[in-house]
Order: structure tokens, then C-alpha cells, then sequence
């Protein structure tokens, strides 16, 4: 897989914006009505687009949706698949991941704080929520930890497990599935207060880096066998936005750029810039990072080594409004 082709940007304006990338080149092809886009993801063929809608209310129940849509060959514009609610008390659906061999989607509802499980058809339309999981728990913090609200969401490098951050509890879960259905294999306190938010697993597996948004630091974790184990790093980190680039060597934050000694998990600070961004993606090839800045409404775009990530020339490549969420199609 080469470079980025198409970028499909979730907007507050309740729409998906399609670019046709060339180069440092963005042009806009298409604008698609979607509710709320808080999250975009592609299935791993890279066919279909999912979004999850954060809102709190679908034909007058208290529960989010999620969407499917196909993506035209060539073209890469969207074609509206599916729509499909979620389970009663999942509102503000804020992330999702797609199990490897793209036959699950998983869904985290931050509102209700409730985990969806949706089989995927084969030409990727959604069916209907098959498993739920209910969460329980609080924080210390009484407006912003009332009750549990999973985070962020995703299957680890096997593919066997989910790991999961609650910012309303102040832990990290590792989910089984098992018949169809989730449950807990272990949690992890972060700290009271501590508030996890954006998480990244290491390409090598052995290794988690969570955003602790409350206390403003980011921890290194190691991660074995569907278990988060003992705190091996923590260093100070006012903003969420992480990534992880394809060779294990470097991880990008809101505020700069680490390198990762491989062995062990450890951060060196490298380079710095101005925080902002909420959302960073690196291309599958490794030669470009994308910084999403949802205040400033711009998407930079800054080259990068494929072997050690190390990243040059950062420019601004789109100007958007209010953009929420990105994903990048390469095929």
C-alpha cells in the first residue's frame, strides 16, 4: 500500500467531507449529510467507510447510530449503505474499532456507557446490535466522572482481545469475546482523577500509551497476553492526540514527537510544537503524518522517514470547518 488517495473528514456541521489527495494537493469532491461524525473508520479492505454519530437521541430513544458507507472504486466518493441504532442508553458514540478480519464492529458509547457489538455483512452494511456490554463506575470528579464512559476502543495486534479506556471510571479494560459476546477479562486502575482518554498500542503489541486527560500525563504501560501490566513510563502531556508510526520508533502527541527505545517502551523527546491537535494519522506506508486540528479547522500534513519516523516539513494541507474525525484510504 502506497500513499494516501482519498481522506474522508467527519465535520460538527453534521457532514463527511471527501478530499482527493495528490500529492500535498487536497481537493474536495464531495459533502455527505451524517449526524455528529464523531468517529470515521475504515473496514480493513478499505471498501466501506463507519461512522459513529454522537448524539443522544434517534427516533425518540436515548441511543446513538452508527453508519455504513460504501466507497466508489475510482472515485472514492460514499454511498449511504446503512444506518443502524444502537442499543437503548448508548448515546454520544465517540469511538469504534472493526475487528481484523472485518466482520465486527465494536462500539463505545460514552453517554450510557455501554459497549455495541454489530455484525458486519459481507458487502459491509451493518446489521443490528447483537451483544451489549453495561458498564459501571465513577471518578472523583462529580461533573466529569458521574459514571462510566468508555473512551477509546480497539482489538489488539492478535486480533483475540478489545482494550478499552474509561474516562469516567479511571481504568483500562481488556475485553474476551466469547460466542458472540463481550466479556471482561481484566481492568486496570489508572488513579483516581486520572481520567484516561486517547490510547495507542506499540505495533509490536507489547506496549500501551494512554492520555491520562485529568491529571495531564501520558503512561506507558506493557501489555501481554490480554493483560495490561506494570506502569513503565509516564511523562507530562496536556493534549490527547496520539499515533504511533508503522516502524514501533517514533509516537507523535498534540505537543511533539517521542522516540520509542523498542525493547523496553520509553519515550525521548525530540521535537516540539504547538498543541492543538486532537487527532493524528499516519499514513500506512509511514512517509506522512496528518495533524487534525478541530479549534483552528486545519489538517496539517508533515513528511516523514519510513524507516524511523523521524518527521520533516510540516505545512497546512486543508483548510476545514470544525473537522471532528479523519481516515485515509490508500487502495
Amino acid at each position: 500500500m502506497g500513499a494516501p488517495r482519498f481522506a474522508y473528514v467527519g465535520c460538527e456541521d453534521d457532514s463527511l467531507r471527501v478530499f482527493r489527495l495528490q500529492g500535498e494537493v487536497w481537493t474536495q469532491i464531495q459533502r455527505v449529510p451524517s449526524r455528529a461524525p464523531a468517529c470515521v473508520l475504515l473496514s480493513p479492505a478499505q471498501q466501506t467507510l463507519y461512522v459513529a454519530n454522537e448524539v443522544d437521541v434517534h427516533e425518540g430513544l436515548p441511543r446513538g447510530t452508527v453508519e455504513a458507507f460504501h466507497i466508489r472504486p475510482g472515485d472514492g466518493r460514499l454511498t449511504l449503505l446503512s444506518r443502524t441504532a444502537l442499543s437503548l442508553s448508548a448515546t454520544q458514540p465517540r469511538h469504534m474499532t472493526v475487528s481484523p478480519d472485518g466482520k465486527l464492529l465494536a462500539v463505545a458509547a460514552y453517554g450510557g456507557g455501554i459497549y455495541n457489538l454489530i455484525a458486519i455483512a459481507q458487502e459491509g452494511s451493518l446489521g443490528q446490535v447483537s451483544s451489549i456490554f453495561k458498564d459501571a463506575g465513577c471518578g472523583p470528579h462529580a461533573q466529569l466522572q458521574a459514571s462510566a464512559h468508555p473512551h477509546t476502543l480497539f482489538f489488539d495486534a492478535l486480533g483475540r482481545h478489545l482494550l478499552s479506556s474509561d474516562f469516567g471510571s479511571d481504568r483500562l479494560s481488556v475485553f474476551a469475546l466469547e460466542d458472540g459476546r463481550l466479556s471482561r477479562r481484566m481492568q486496570r486502575s489508572t488513579g483516581e482523577g486520572s481520567g484516561p482518554g486517547n490510547c495507542v498500542l506499540h505495533p509490536s503489541g507489547s506496549f500501551v500509551y494512554a492520555w491520562h486527560g485529568l491529571e495531564g500525563t501520558l503512561v506507558c504501560y506493557r501489555y501481554e497476553g490480554g493483560t495490561v501490566g506494570e506502569e513503565v513510563e509516564r511523562v507530562p502531556l496536556s493534549a490527547g492526540g496520539l499515533a504511533v508510526h508503522p516502524s514501533g520508533r517514533m509516537l507523535y502527541t498534540a505537543e511533539g514527537a517521542w522516540r520509542i527505545d523498542p525493547g523496553r517502551g520509553r519515550l525521548s523527546r525530540i521535537g516540539t510544537w504547538l498543541p492543538g491537535a486532537s487527532q493524528i494519522v499516519v499514513s500506512i506506508d509511514g512517509t506522512s503524518v496528518y495533524f487534525l486540528d478541530g479549534a483552528r479547522g486545519s489538517i496539517d500534513q508533515a513528511t516523514a522517514d519510513s524507516r524511523t519516523g523521524e518527521v520533516h516539513c510540516k505545512t497546512n494541507a486543508a483548510v476545514v470547518d470544525k473537522p471532528s474525525s479523519i481516515a485515509l484510504k490508500t487502495v
